[in-house]
């Protein structure tokens, strides 16, 4: 993993798509979220009686939290994986919650009458697309009159790893290079608010939360979480050559150092914003 290999990925056409598919790990990791804490600057708007949808929904855990607000209103996840709407649909019916479903569709392409819908939310989805406008804008037109919209996302300009070394640098500024290109922006979050200004919404609010680990369980579930992100974006490493299965190793072995040291620390900071229609 030379500091080399990053210039091959000027060398790639780049196209939308998603490493973390059919990946069981870091599936796992995306079950522990939750509305009350990644979607807490959204769930406070939320009232019973409202029909929402969580686009991007993944295993739905985050869905169950805006069923339990809404109800008697209706929720609907949606996710382009088949695999991860059959677990969320699972998940919700081994729960007893009957106002939730679960539909494979594209956040660009949704399934839904204009103006039926009184919100809409997305975590860690628009960072992922080329075109994130084009998303808001459906994301607009299926929202009734005074509806609310609510994004977040990361922005890894404000990622923090220490103590650092020189291979965990070189890993960080590579999954950079993997995520644009797979044909997303890893500096996405704070453009969210002028994004959906541009787009027509009002009102908007903005706010910040982070996602730190620095007690003894929490970097033991971050170093779980890093390197179950490592496994899917070495995928895409390894089949454009910006990596070997020998640096993969490394890497995972890196993570496990980085987590064994007292004083290691890791924070994710993620832009929130919403507006109104």
């Amino acid at each position: 993993m030379s500091d080399q290999d990053h210039s091959k990925v000027t060398a790639h056409t780049r196209q939308e798509r998603y490493s973390q598919q059919g990946n069981p790990a870091f599936e796992a990791v995306m079950a522990l979220r939750s509305a009350e804490v990644e979607g807490a600057f959204f769930l406070r708007h939320l009232k019973p009686g409202m029909k929402v949808i969580d686009v991007g929904c993944g295993p739905g855990s985050i869905t169950l939290g805006f069923a339990r607000a809404v109800a008697p209103g209706d929720v609907v996840g949606v996710d382009f994986q088949k695999s991860q709407v059959e677990q969320a649909s699972a998940s919700s019916k081994a729960k007893g919650v009957t106002n939730i479903r679960f539909e494979v569709a594209d956040a660009c392409k949704l399934p839904f009458a204009d103006e039926s819908l009184d919100a809409v939310f997305a975590h860690a989805v628009l960072w992922h697309l080329s075109d994130p406008a084009r998303a808001l804008e459906e994301f607009r037109r299926v929202l009734r009159p005074n509806g609310i919209v609510g994004i977040r996302d990361c922005d890894w300009g404000k990622r923090i790893c220490t103590p650092t070394t020189q291979l965990l640098d070189k890993w960080w500024d590579l999954t950079v290079c993997i995520r644009q290109l797979n044909g997303g922006d890893p500096f996405f979050g704070q453009h969210i608010g002028k994004l959906l200004q541009d787009s027509g919404f009002k009102g908007i609010e903005t706010s910040e939360s982070s996602w730190t680990a620095s007690a003894k369980e929490e970097v033991s579930l971050c170093a779980s979480f890093l390197k179950a992100q490592l496994q899917g974006f070495s995928t895409t490493a390894l089949a454009n050559g910006l990596m070997c299965k020998d640096d993969v190793e490394a890497v995972a072995v890196e993570i496990d150092k980085w987590a064994s040291q007292q004083d290691a620390f890791y924070s994710d900071t993620y832009c929130e914003a919403v507006g109104w229609k």
